[in-house]
């Protein structure tokens, strides 16, 4: 899938969203770090993603070995800019259910990349006969919260005090889509 935006200078970025292969490993490893040293929102901290590029080649090989599993990323110009990973479940009673995340590197971010890997995990749940998907969001994260509302999601529950971010326990909101 290609997406075209355009920048504040109304200059027009270009983007191709696919799934990630285990050749992408080296740039994905990369991209991860860089993602997560720029935002305590994620539940991984820097270092806990991937130790090693042969170590993110396994993960992606795994989610390709699982039928409900994807990883989707945006890339620019041969660099991955943003990504989105649905996990679904493994046993019957939750083999209709998937958890979800998504990331995007803040110099690319709003410029519909979040909404277009959103959009295409959707149509992959769909193609798989998922009927929920499901994300954890930190609770002052109003910007993913209001772009998850956007997109659909409801707000289901909160997990209090569930994380430990940056010296203070945090509250993260539940939130899942029904597809139809």
């Amino acid at each position: 899938m290609r997406l075209a935006a355009k920048t504040e200078s109304g200059a027009v970025r270009e983007y191709d969203i696919r799934p990630a292969v285990p050749d992408d490993a080296g740039a994905l490893y990369r991209f991860g770090e860089a993602l997560l040293c720029e935002s305590s929102f994620f539940l991984r901290s820097p270092g806990e993603r991937a130790r090693s590029v042969d170590e993110m080649r396994t993960v992606i090989k795994q989610i390709h070995a699982m039928p409900a599993h994807i990883l989707l990323c945006a890339w620019q110009e041969g660099a991955p800019v943003g990504e989105a990973v649905a996990i679904g479940g493994d046993f019957k009673r939750d083999r209709y259910t998937a958890t979800i995340g998504v990331g995007v590197l803040a110099a690319h971010s709003g410029h519909g990349i979040g909404r277009a890997l959103m959009r295409g995990i959707e149509l992959f749940a769909r193609n798989k006969k998922l009927r929920r998907l499901e994300l954890t969001v930190m609770a002052h994260n109003t910007r993913a919260h209001a772009f998850y509302r956007q997109m659909g999601y409801l707000q289901e529950g909160v997990k209090r005090d569930s994380l430990f971010v940056d010296g203070v326990f945090v509250d993260e909101i539940m939130m899942a889509k029904l597809l139809d």
